[in-house]
């Protein structure tokens, strides 16, 4: 039986603009539209940022968390994981209010982000009691945190924070997020240390930022890995050509998998995959 790979859609994301790309979608219906494209083309999981509906603008609001989910929700069945982490470099957020529309709106799964970085030129916080806190209380109301990692040292965060004093129980769900500027450079060799770097009962993901979105993307599949892919990381479908939806990334890494003889996970298949706290 050949290895299934869950595809994961990040179609907003808090940096991309309408300038770099008109397709963004920034309203509820329009996020739930392109999941829904994106569900249909194979991605089982959304990772989601919210907008300002008018200006477009990274958004705390809990409501338009809310107006999200609920129009994904009603849109399709796809596992659902909001930000933790989205706009703090600019909005000046607390970690709690980062963490308050996880417990108010219980996602399926949300980001941990498992230490503290430049972000290209501005401070991304995310001390020690933050992951702490965002863990224990994720594991009180059943929301799967999922580690993004954006160099090794933050592996050891994990184990050290987390896995050591019991917070949460692994194995656990992790992001390799590579070519940040501030954060691990997206090269192959640097991937296959990340992987090693972890046990192998965890699951993870390759999000390559800009043009090795699908490239080291790929190579993370390969290696036993999932993929996500979306206007979060990367605007374009091949170079100097625009991507018109998200949609086309998730279609484009599905044929990909399947040309590489692997399968695209289902849903059922995704749910089973990945540790869940709510099955």
């Amino acid at each position: 039986m050949s290895r299934k790979v869950i595809i994961t859609v990040a179609p907003t994301g808090s940096i991309p603009t309408w300038a770099d790309n008109p397709n963004l979608p920034v309203t509820p219906e329009e996020v739930a539209a392109e999941t829904k494209r994106s569900f249909e083309a194979g991605a089982t999981v959304v990772h989601l940022h919210a907008r300002d509906p008018n200006s477009g603008s990274p958004t705390s609001d809990l409501e338009v968390f809310r107006a999200y989910l609920d129009a994904v929700r009603d849109a399709c069945p796809i596992v659902t994981q909001i930000t933790t982490g989205g706009g703090a470099t600019t909005l000046g957020l607390s970690p709690e209010d980062r963490l308050r529309p996880v417990v108010e709106l219980r996602p399926d799964s949300a980001s941990l982000n498992a230490g503290s970085m430049n972000f290209g030129r501005r401070l991304f916080p995310n001390l020690p009691e933050v992951m702490e806190l965002y863990a224990t209380r994720m594991k009180e109301i059943g929301v799967m945190p999922e580690f993004e990692v954006y160099d090794l040292s933050m592996v050891q965060n994990v184990e050290h924070w987390i896995r050591r004093p019991g917070l949460l129980d692994p194995p656990y769900q992790i992001s390799f997020v590579m070519g940040v500027m501030g954060g691990i450079p997206a090269t192959i060799k640097n991937l296959v240390a990340l992987h090693e770097s972890i046990p192998p009962e965890y699951t993870w993901q390759t999000v390559g930022i800009g043009r090795h979105q699908l490239t080291l993307g790929m190579v993370g599949t390969l290696m036993g890995g999932n993929i996500r892919v979306g206007f979060e990381d990367n605007l374009y479908l091949s170079r100097g050509v625009l991507a018109q939806s998200n949609a086309e990334l998730v279609d484009k890494a599905a044929r990909l998998i399947r040309e590489f003889g692997m399968e695209v996970a289902g849903l059922d298949d995704t749910r089973e995959m990945l540790p869940l706290l709510n099955k």
